[in-house]
């Protein structure tokens, strides 16, 4: 668990990135499957949540100290 302020603002990004990615995936699945339709913003949502999430995790990794 996260023992900074800074720790615990990226592990709120990355469980609301994480979650907001796996809703946008479902909606890009559910469209290509013809069950839903398809926007133009989707793709961009995808992008740009899931870079949010790698960028958080990779910034809490190198902020945070290892567990001694």
């Amino acid at each position: 668990m996260p023992h900074t302020l800074a720790g615990w603002i990226l592990f709120a990004l990355i469980i609301g990135s994480g979650g907001a990615s796996i809703a946008t995936a479902i909606k890009l699945i559910m469209s290509g499957i013809g069950k839903a339709s398809q926007h133009r913003l989707d793709f961009h949502a995808a992008y740009i949540f899931g870079a949010l999430l790698v960028i958080a995790t990779l910034l809490f990794i190198w902020i945070e100290p290892a567990p001694t």
